[in-house]
């Protein structure tokens, strides 16, 4: 019996497996489902939106894009994580969604690394450290040395947990200073405070800060990036800084539920590639402060892994947590 049975199951193997051949052969035969785990209207919607229109046609199908708000991102990447994975569903997510959000709970409802198949980078957008001009210091050398002789004369803000919060406690932790951060419930007002001189320092977008800086209501100090960003050409790179480890981008990717066949990545990731070498892909991403970035799937594993281990560590260090 036990014989029969394993050649049963043998032959119903091989009998099953054209089936899935011809599938992933003919994929995608049906429109495919793109989860933005944010409201409609925001930057992370207006690239998705374009993503999803650019791709249609190499992929032969429709893209629509779903919006599943709510929970810090939480609710539309765990939506992802627990749908079939035949491409059919795949999220625009990035360095919140996989490699900050699944450690800042005790109990995160997925792992970032684990629960995906990185099907290819779309975007990388530099940040910007500035202070309110009344601050005594031009550079961020300046400021290092200013925060040492006043320990306690620094604050900054941002919401609790994003990336702006962590970048400035990359920079007291890399730098060894002291900054005094003051949470709020989104960073429209942590900026409008630093302008009006009751915070002295921001970490921000460039895209959001650009323009205060341009009227010089802001002095931008560093992008704690590898190179200078055309957004703010003056502005020193950190590499120019004297800390040239002070990295903080915000960057955007393609997911899809771990485990997808690899002959579905490979065709997600070479439409999505062909859509970021177009020259629209430059030209809609300036003006919400991204550059495209064309990658294998496994180059954007590869920074995943990367950025999870670097923001997993800030986190733990400062000891944060956004539930019991």
């Amino acid at each position: 019996m036990a014989l029969t049975r394993r050649t049963a199951l043998g032959v119903l193997g091989v009998l099953a497996a054209p089936r899935i051949a011809r599938a992933q052969g003919d994929y995608p035969n049906r429109p495919i489902k793109l989860v933005v785990p944010y409201a409609a209207g925001g930057s992370t919607d207006v690239v998705a939106r374009f993503i999803a229109e650019q791709m249609r046609e190499g992929m032969g199908q429709p893209i629509i894009v779903e919006n599943r708000p709510g929970a810090g991102a939480n609710i539309g990447t765990t939506f992802t994580a627990k749908s079939a994975p035949d491409g059919y569903t795949m999220m625009l997510g990035g360095v919140s969604t996989h490699a900050v959000n699944p450690h800042l709970r005790k109990q995160p409802p997925y792992d970032g690394l684990k629960d995906f198949t990185s099907l290819g980078l779309i975007g990388t957008g530099p940040l910007v450290v500035s202070v309110n001009p009344s601050l005594p210091v031009n550079t961020l050398s300046e400021l290092i040395a200013y925060a040492k002789a006043n320990p306690t004369k620094l604050a900054y803000g941002s919401a609790i947990g994003v990336i702006l919060h962590l970048g400035g406690e990359l920079l007291k932790n890399m730098a060894g200073i002291e900054m005094l951060h003051v949470p709020y419930t989104g960073n429209g007002p942590a900026l409008t405070d630093v302008l009006g001189g009751r915070l002295q320092v921001m970490v921000d977008t460039v895209s959001t800060s650009a323009q205060y800086i341009a009227d010089n209501r802001l002095r931008a100090l560093v992008v704690p990036s590898r190179q200078r960003t055309p957004l703010l050409p003056n502005v020193p790179s950190a590499a120019e800084t004297g800390l040239p480890d002070y990295i903080v981008e915000t960057w955007f990717a393609l997911y899809g539920p771990a485990n997808m066949p690899a002959e579905v990545v490979a065709k997600i990731n070479t439409n999505l590639n062909a859509v970021l070498r177009k020259p629209d892909a430059a030209k809609q991403f300036v003006t919400i402060g991204l550059d495209p970035k064309v990658s294998t799937p496994a180059e954007a594993a590869a920074l995943l892994q990367a950025e999870s281990a670097k923001w997993g560590d800030v986190v733990k260090r400062i000891g944060l947590t956004v539930d019991g």
